[in-house]
């Protein structure tokens, strides 16, 4: 699996449904707590000042040309609008492009304010403080991180030299601001190539599940196939005779629990080894697969099942019915086999025709169903000596051992 990270604006890449959106929120909350961890250090810095220093005379020889009220309106601005921020970002947990959209403005508005605040209080701390947390805290692509931070920190040393705050600075504070920088870059590094390992394991992890349900899937659908393919006759496409037995045996012990009657038709095409002398075996098979599509077009109950029983012969089970309905259903086959009207000039009538012979019992135990199946074959003798094309149904009986 491949995964394009390059360039993005932001981790995890916007195109993964359901894991930027966590991503996302996770960031909200970080530059909500970054945020407030620079007013609270702005506030305890105040305090203590307040407490050891003249503040009027330390603002006058800081910002001697800035109004009191607008410094510290200067200092709390970036914080106070990076929560305001956060907390409107949260409207948009579920709509990426704009929650990316104002995150990435919320860290530059933090970087830079840092920035700027550090410039007009004469020290980096702030600006170290807020360059370390982000790296730790919130996950930035590399490319947007590093130029964010190299313009954050190209923006602190010209207005640090541009107020004039660059004098009071010594190597050692150049060294620990630009140092920091590299180690909050660094850690960006590491923090998203974590994510991005993490990611593609989670992906990778998520694939391999998927195929596996997609493999085990084919093979159920396979087997089905597998299982279709063995319970139907290959030429007509009805049940043939391993499915026919299976069926017998299930409505047999149906019938014997309920005391119901169970019956079975036996079908044979008349004259069949004329038809295919006569037009060959290619047509021979196209007369068996309309044959069983036409008994399959009659038998279509609940429980009734059409089976190839071998070479021109197929059988019918009717669960449920007496002798008259089982007649009903022998000679419905009958008709429509007719009405196919296809040619057979060894037949008196023309066409195609089927003799049909069946049989009904009520199963007990100790019956056979070998029995039924020798009682249908013999009415269906009885229809072929009686001419053919006709159907006969043996009388109801108990069949007994």
């Amino acid at each position: 699996m491949r995964c394009n990270l390059k360039n993005r604006k932001d981790i995890p890449p916007r195109d993964v449904p359901g894991f930027n959106h966590r991503a996302a929120r996770h960031n909200v909350v970080r530059e909500q707590a970054i945020a407030l961890l620079v007013i609270a250090q702005y506030l305890l810095s105040l305090l203590w000042v307040g407490f050891t220093e003249d503040m009027g005379a330390l603002l006058s020889a800081v910002v001697p040309a800035m109004d009191r009220g607008l410094f510290f309106g200067v200092v709390f601005l970036p914080p106070l609008l990076t929560v305001g921020i956060s907390f409107y970002a949260k409207r948009f947990l579920y709509e990426s492009p704009r929650l990316f959209v104002i995150h990435r403005l919320n860290l530059i508005l933090l970087m830079f304010g840092a920035a700027w605040t550090a410039i007009l209080a004469g020290t980096p701390f702030v600006f170290e403080t807020v360059l370390l947390l982000s790296s730790l805290l919130i996950v930035i692509t590399p490319m947007f991180s590093l130029g964010l931070y190299l313009c954050a920190l190209l923006f602190f040393f010209l207005g640090s030299a541009w107020t004039g705050g660059w004098t009071g600075f010594s190597w050692f504070d150049i060294g620990d601001v630009v140092l920091t920088a590299l180690v909050g870059l660094i850690m960006v590094r590491f923090r998203f190539s974590d994510r991005v390992g993490g990611y593609l394991t989670s992906r990778t992890m998520e694939e391999q599940h998927r195929q596996l349900k997609e493999t085990n899937r084919e093979l159920l659908e396979a087997n089905g196939r597998l299982q279709t393919i063995t319970y139907l006759d290959g030429l007509t496409g009805v049940s043939n005779r391993r499915a026919f037995d299976e069926a017998l045996e299930g409505e047999w012990r149906r019938a014997m629990r309920g005391e119901a009657p169970l019956g079975l038709l036996m079908v044979d095409i008349d004259f069949f080894k004329a038809y295919n002398d006569t037009y060959g075996h290619q047509a021979g098979d196209d007369c068996l697969k309309q044959v069983a599509g036409a008994l399959g077009a009659v038998a279509r109950r609940q429980g009734e099942v059409v089976a190839r029983y071998g070479g021109e012969e197929f059988a019918v089970i009717c669960p449920g019915g007496n002798t008259d309905a089982l007649a009903v259903v022998g000679e419905s086959l009958r008709r429509r086999v007719g009405a196919l009207r296809i040619t057979h000039p060894s037949l008196p009538w023309g066409h195609v025709s089927i003799s049909v012979g069946g049989a009904v019992v009520v199963p007990r135990p100790g019956d056979s169903r070998e029995r039924l199946i020798g009682r249908a074959d013999e009415a269906l003798y009885a229809a072929k000596e009686a001419g053919r094309n006709r159907v006969v149904i043996r009388k109801q009986a108990q069949v007994t051992l």
